[in-house]
């Protein structure tokens, strides 16, 4: 009876193996993530070809004595990538691919071939975004931007866009780092994403999501050199959709976005209040009409403060760029973020009896 018993025990579990799945049976390619997110996001993904003008500085060969210029303009094509975030035509992109787009005018088109002209809504060099309007006479297919990955590190993200014009291209990797900053010819960005999916030329202003098709963030940048390789970065997701609710809602109300300006920024940045030389002001303090931006106060326990910056000082530059106006902020100090060092350039005026004495000075500032 006991090796009955076995017998038919191993028969029962001879069938059960048999019926059972097959160890290691791939699963099949239509089933795996990652295709079936590609197939449902890549229908909004966009190329962006812009065309802007250049303004260069020729100097003649033959009036170099004289020191004579000439400026001259020429058309470029800048081309990138974006994502449609409204089926009215909205999309999304980063500000850099865009900038100076002749007439704020770019061709937009989408991977099953349908091209459109597209207006440029609204820019932000500081956060490197910018709004589109299609002009199409149809609803468009549209990603939802308002379900947002949780962005864990090690999470596979699938980046999406047309990297060196190459339309339609997928690449994968994984979220490597959280709140990176980068140094640009522009200057610093911060609080960016690390990923070392393939992100290149042209994937700028695509979507990076995740396997679940939630939003991880826009592709921004590649670093790369003679000893790296495969680190992009890219722009949060939360930060983009809180950027896009106001530029949409500017847009649907025909008002303007918010523009970036210089005392804003050196507000937020650097906890600085200045105002500009008045030929009044400049004659009390001896110094020429424009020379500078007078700093008319400094927030306790600001990153101007902690570095020794007082009220009545003048600021002569940030890093490069000199500052004489409150106006419109330059994009090169727009990309400064978070945690940036910065450069100031400080000039400072005393009066000992019926003197004036000056002197100028280079402080560095952590940007808040």
């Amino acid at each position: 009876m006991r090796r009955r018993w076995r017998a038919k025990g191993c028969a029962g579990l001879a069938l059960l193996w048999l019926l059972g799945p097959a160890p290691g049976r791939a699963e099949a390619p239509a089933d795996e993530p990652a295709v079936q997110v590609v197939q449902r996001v890549l229908p909004a993904v966009a190329n962006i070809n812009a065309e802007r003008v250049v303004r260069r500085q020729v100097r003649d060969p033959f009036e170099l004595f004289f020191g004579r210029y000439y400026i001259f303009s020429e058309r470029v094509r800048s081309l990138g990538s974006g994502v449609v975030v409204a089926p009215e035509g909205f999309v999304l992109t980063c500000a850099h691919v865009v900038e100076r787009a002749v007439n704020r005018a770019v061709k937009v088109s989408l991977s099953q071939g349908s091209g459109y002209q597209a207006d440029v809504l609204f820019e932000d060099p500081a956060q490197d975004l910018a709004l589109l309007k299609v002009h199409a006479h149809k609803a468009l297919p549209a990603y939802d931007i308002q379900r947002l990955s949780p962005n864990l590190l090690g999470q596979t993200v699938i980046v999406l866009g047309n990297p060196v014009g190459y339309q339609n291209s997928v690449s994968k990797g994984i979220l490597s780092a959280k709140d990176r900053a980068i140094q640009t010819e522009e200057g610093q960005i911060g609080g960016l994403l690390q990923t070392d999916a393939a992100i290149n030329p042209g994937n700028s202003g695509g979507p990076l999501v995740d396997l679940t098709g939630a939003f991880v963030g826009l592709s921004s940048a590649k670093f790369s050199g003679e000893a790296i390789e495969g680190i992009g970065f890219a722009i949060p997701g939360e930060r983009v959709l809180a950027w896009y609710r106001k530029a949409r809602e500017a847009a649907l109300g025909g008002r303007k976005a918010p523009v970036a300006t210089l005392d804003r920024f050196l507000a937020k940045r650097f906890g600085i209040v200045a105002q500009e030389l008045t030929e009044e002001l400049a004659a009390s303090f001896r110094v020429a009409p424009g020379s500078g931006l007078l700093i008319g106060s400094v927030e306790r326990g600001s990153p101007a403060a902690a570095a020794g910056i007082q009220a009545g000082m003048i600021l002569v530059a940030i890093g490069n760029i000199q500052v004489s106006d409150l106006g419109d902020l330059p994009p090169e100090l727009a990309k400064i973020g978070p945690g940036a060092r910065v450069p100031l350039t400080i000039t400072i005026v005393e009066q000992r009896g019926p003197i004036l004495f000056q002197r100028t000075q280079t402080v560095e500032v952590v940007a808040r």
